[in-house]
């Protein structure tokens, strides 16, 4: 009898016996690999927790972009070249209620907020939603990106992303984007959306890297409330 087993999981390295492999032994049992159904891409792809971190795939640059702005599981070539950056990861998880003030201050700090949206009101609104989260990435002990993610039935909707400004440049917003862009994959959402302020070339340029394009829409909208009523 063969059992399922992952490299790197418990694995023989570094002169240290794997656990799993001697158990098996002992038993008269062999260690296969798994089958790419269990793959960490894999498994990350169905994953539906946002606070299951996959920032160690990440990190080894185990998922690249490709051209068209698509997520894949990225070659040796291309997680040798992420090795040679200086980039980090971030460990990112679900917002917890800790995390509101830090949160808020981030989103002024990147002139986010509007006096017409109340953001502690947009965190609450996220946070009782069941089709929406908000996710928040450390840095050690610092709070320095979030992405707020939804779906409405039909189409996602992106809000919120956010990443200190002295800590940009540094591919934290593309983590950011990548962890929302999986959440909605896990639940079977086909297309994702956002909206960008006129004459936020940075933004434009940010999301058309990563394959976004601009839509033959307008987007109206409509106060259902007095914006000025607290």
């Amino acid at each position: 009898m063969s059992l399922p087993h992952q490299a790197g999981v418990g694995g023989e390295k570094a002169g240290r016996p794997d656990p799993l492999a001697g158990c098996a032994r002992r038993k008269g049992r062999t260690l296969r690999p798994l089958p790419d159904a269990f793959s960490p891409v894999a498994l990350r792809k169905r994953r539906v927790r946002a606070d299951r971190s996959s920032a160690h795939l990440r990190l080894i640059g185990g998922l690249s972009w490709t051209p068209g702005g698509r997520l894949q599981a990225a070659g040796r070539a291309n997680r040798a070249e992420s090795r040679k950056t200086d980039y980090m990861s971030l460990h990112i998880r679900t917002y917890r209620e800790q995390d509101r003030d830090a949160v808020i201050a981030l989103w002024e700090r990147c002139a986010l907020t509007r006096p017409w949206n109340d953001p502690s009101a947009d965190i609450d609104l996220c946070v009782r939603s069941r089709e929406a989260t908000l996710m928040v990435g450390y840095r050690e002990d610092d709070l320095i990106a979030s992405v707020m993610v939804g779906h409405d039935g039909h189409r996602g909707w992106i809000y919120y992303l956010a990443v200190e400004p002295e800590r940009q440049g540094h591919g934290h917003g593309r983590e950011m984007m990548a962890e929302a862009e999986l959440w909605l994959a896990s639940r079977n959402v086909g297309k994702v959306q956002l909206m960008v302020r006129i004459g936020n070339a940075d933004a434009e340029a940010f999301y058309g890297a990563l394959g976004y394009e601009a839509q033959d829409v307008t987007v109206f909208g409509k106060w259902l409330n007095d914006p000025n009523t607290p």
